[in-house]
């Protein structure tokens, strides 16, 4: 593990008490090692030495072994939850090896404080299926350290997810260069008469083809939603659904996708038009460039989440968007895409202070029923004096993203 990322772990467990962290959540796992757990299985724990340098120990499925870059743990043990001779679940056949990296990490008895997993946040998913921890797990953990105290860890582990190390942001980056290739792909695809469906399958290959073709790239998660025409009114929800709709002459088609590399997450949204883009959709666009120019020449190390929300809901009610604007200007991302409660939160009811060295999305948008919507969804890194955009080299123009036969 990178040492930014070590000194912070170390300060936060010092400061809240921790002697250990025991996690399985796979972006917390990612966040705490650099391992990015596929099937949501493993077991992680952390305990702090006597120097208050932190220890990570791994108990992973067998065949994830090999995933596990070289030095991100002190030791590792694997388990199977099926053989030929038998067929269980994660739990009991965790049960041995976990119990015997507790004792290695010296918390077998004693009167250690524990922190665990409370749950309250989405799960970033890297499969089909993915484990969490509930209830039996704490049992577990209850039965293997009976002298301990747990405690849930997850404001803990919130506060360190909310800021990211370069070597994290290398991945970010990377993910940002990918959704050039998706965006391309979509411009390539729509036209009128082309469906959703279509398009998103367009964008999806690519995604995959420019992720796997990236150098150190080992593992690529993305999903892709794709809302066009009078659909696209209703971008604004908490979820988006392609269907099988044909694209017509004239439509706002909006692209969605969320890009995934080796366990770090980017999330990004163009509006493109088919074949052309109306007055009041330039206008409409135009607004949204400039709440975002107008939000970036706010966003700087300690300034209110509100603040640069503010900042850019006055463009849109200027130019006669405000109440079209139906949700926040952004919030954190990079362990997971999607956590409107992850840090920074920049919205009107936020509490959140930006602080260098977060990540956020900015994507101001004008949805009208019946008739479309538009969502110009782009990341910002914080700085100590000024930011980042992360997705400079994904075009923003109407130029671009008017799409012509």
């Amino acid at each position: 593990m990178n040492s930014e990322r070590v000194r912070w772990i170390a300060d936060v467990m010092a400061r809240e008490g921790y002697s250990a962290l025991i996690c399985r959540l796979p972006q917390h796992v990612v966040m705490l090692t650099g391992y990015q757990s596929i099937l949501g299985n493993s077991f992680c724990i952390v305990t702090a030495k006597d120097g208050g340098e932190p220890e990570t120990r791994l108990v992973v499925p067998g065949d994830e072994a090999d995933l596990v870059p070289e030095g991100a743990a002190v030791a590792v043990k694997t388990f199977a939850e099926e053989t030929m001779e038998r067929i269980s679940t994660t739990l009991p056949s965790v049960r041995e090896p976990l119990a015997a990296l507790l004792r290695d990490a010296g918390l077998g008895q004693g009167s250690a404080v524990a922190g665990y997993e409370g749950g309250r946040s989405p799960i970033a998913g890297y499969y089909t299926q993915i484990g969490i921890p509930g209830p039996n797990t704490l049992d577990l953990l209850r039965e293997l350290l009976p002298g301990a105290t747990l405690r849930d860890a997850t404001d803990a582990l919130e506060e360190l997810a909310s800021v990211k190390t370069e070597e994290e942001l290398r991945w970010i980056r990377t993910a940002e260069e990918i959704a050039r290739s998706g965006f391309e792909a979509a411009r390539q695809t729509i036209r009128a008469g082309t469906t959703e469906a279509e398009v998103a399958g367009a964008v999806h290959a690519a995604l995959y083809r420019a992720g796997y073709a990236s150098p150190g790239v080992r593992h690529v998660t993305a999903h892709v939603h794709v809302m066009s025409g009078p659909r696209a009114a209703e971008a604004y929800k908490a979820f988006n659904l392609t269907t099988n709709r044909a694209i017509e002459g004239g439509d706002t088609v909006s692209v969605q996708m969320e890009v995934c590399v080796n366990g770090y997450w980017a999330e990004l949204t163009r509006p493109f038009f088919a074949g052309t883009a109306s007055d009041e959709w330039a206008r409409a666009h135009q607004a949204c460039v400039r709440a975002q120019d107008a939000a970036l020449q706010v966003i700087r190390d300690g300034v209110a989440g509100r603040a640069a929300d503010a900042a850019a809901r006055a463009v849109m009610e200027s130019a006669g968007y405000g109440a079209a604007f139906k949700h926040g200007l952004g919030h954190g991302f990079g362990f997971q895409a999607i956590n409107h409660a992850a840090a920074p939160i920049l919205h009107p009811a936020s509490t959140s202070t930006l602080r260098a060295g977060m990540v956020h999305n900015m994507e101001p948008a004008v949805y009208l029923d019946g008739k479309g919507g538009i969502r110009l969804n782009d990341n910002v890194l914080i700085r100590a004096d000024g930011n980042e955009l992360l997705s400079r080299d994904i075009p923003r123009e109407l130029e671009w993203l008017v799409v012509r036969e």
